[in-house]
């Protein structure tokens, strides 16, 4: 079997439609688009579903040991606290967990702002993106994406489905989000 025509080093299993020439499956996955790869069998539309707990995130010591992370990980939670109390009938863990994937989406894998149908979904989003602006405006994207990792990583152990991950924070930030209020 030949080698891969991309890279040159793998065996070229997989015949592509686009270069008519055989790839390894690692290029074919790396190298798809829906220009040239429509009506492939190998390509669906989507992409593969994003393993968020892979993402690079500060642990529970580095977040303790930095003030700066703290406050960037209290702004965000604090947000996520107020969302919640707005309306706690719809809001619970999965829809911050969902709101933090949406931040991660645009700050670790530079997709455009995400527009949403789900009401609850757009509102929350659009209150977390004010607060970034105005108060973490500064704060470089590797350490916003680090944080927002470690909050990820939060809300998947303290969640047991419903809104536990949102009672634990609101126990903390609750004071500020009411001060904030008025």
């Amino acid at each position: 079997m030949a080698k891969c025509t991309i890279c040159n080093s793998r065996k070229g299993k997989r015949k592509c439609p686009a270069s008519e020439t055989f790839i390894c499956s690692l290029c074919c996955g790396e190298s798809r688009s829906g220009e040239k790869c429509a009506g492939c069998s190998f390509f669906s539309g989507k992409s593969a579903p994003r393993n968020y707990r892979k993402l690079p995130y500060y642990t529970i010591n580095e977040m303790e040991a930095s003030g700066e992370n703290e406050r960037i990980s209290m702004v965000i939670e604090n947000s996520l606290s107020l969302i919640w109390n707005r309306d706690k009938r719809q809001v619970n863990d999965h829809t911050v967990q969902r709101l933090v994937e949406m931040l991660l989406d645009q700050y670790h894998f530079g997709e455009p702002q995400n527009t949403t149908n789900e009401t609850v979904l757009a509102d929350g989003y659009r209150t977390l993106q004010e607060e970034i602006a105005e108060n973490l405006g500064q704060v470089p994207a590797e350490q916003l994406v680090k944080v927002l990792g470690a909050i990820y990583r939060s809300i998947q152990r303290r969640s047991s489905g419903g809104s536990s991950y949102l009672q634990f924070i609101n126990h903390f930030t609750g004071g500020m989000y009411m001060a904030n209020e008025q």
